[in-house]
């Protein structure tokens, strides 16, 4: 039998219970918080844990045509001319022209006496920065080329163009001055598919032929996209893309719109 206890050892035995049931409950609303704080700690954050899967698809897509495509630029260069395709050649194989050694060789520059001689040179490399600044950011090609077609194919139903064949390559010959020698670059189309059928059902190629005179010439208004540079023998190649091209001609001078050839782009896996 528990002894008797007085008033005030009654109230302090009830004042140490209340005590100690508030500690007890503190501590188990601490627990999960405690727990909470644990897992943050050796949890990565979900930024970081974001991070090494997006540099791993960009390592990995670096390889792909389409991740390489976009080293060159979204600038086009429309209907270029040789000079043009020589100073891209070097500004894409990261080259350094010799502008000032170009300059000085213009025929102009080196039979002007010598008070025009200074003002002349400046001209010239001046002319000659404008051509290579233009190149700059470019990826993307625009130019026409000239093609026939041939009889009508029933069994496939459409026309082959004699332009774009497989295995298709274009030269530009550039002289830069009179003092160098002239200077060879390719353009390789690099496209897998056939690119040189048009496919038209009957009724539409014979339309075809009657809206261009009865003519079979006509031109491609081109579009590539650069994908590389490399160097050979003979001079650098630059490969690219032939994205599509517009069919059309001229009639008494006007322009004649025949038909147009879409490829999809490559895309990386």
């Amino acid at each position: 039998m528990m002894p008797m206890m007085s008033a005030s050892e009654a109230r302090n035995f009830a004042l140490a219970a209340i005590v100690l049931v508030l500690s007890a409950c503190g501590s188990d609303e601490g627990a999960p918080a405690g727990n909470q704080a644990a897992e943050a700690a050796t949890a990565p954050p979900a930024s970081s844990s974001a991070s090494p899967k997006q540099g791993a698809a960009s390592t990995s897509s670096s390889t792909t045509p389409a991740a390489a495509d976009a080293r060159y630029g979204e600038r086009q260069l429309d209907h270029p001319d040789d000079l043009q395709i020589l100073l891209l050649s070097y500004r894409l194989e990261g080259r350094e022209p010799p502008i000032a050694t170009w300059a000085g060789q213009q025929s102009r520059v080196v039979y002007a006496d010598e008070f025009q001689r200074p003002a002349l040179l400046q001209d010239e490399q001046g002319r000659l920065q404008s051509i290579y600044d233009g190149t700059a950011d470019v990826g993307r090609l625009r130019m026409n080329v000239t093609a026939r077609f041939g009889e009508y194919d029933g069994a496939r139903g459409g026309y082959y163009l004699d332009a774009f064949m497989p295995g298709s390559v274009f030269h530009f010959n550039a002289q830069p001055s009179p003092s160098e020698r002239q200077q060879r670059v390719s353009l390789q189309i690099d496209n897998p598919e056939e690119l040189n059928f048009w496919p038209l059902d009957a009724a539409a190629a014979q339309d075809v032929l009657a809206r261009n005179g009865g003519r079979r010439d006509v031109t491609l208004d081109s579009r590539l996209r650069i994908t590389g540079i490399n160097r050979r023998s003979d001079g650098p190649v630059i490969t690219a893309r032939l994205e599509g091209y517009a069919i059309g001609s001229e009639q008494y001078g006007r322009p004649v719109s025949l038909g147009e050839r879409q490829f999809a782009p490559v895309r990386g896996p």
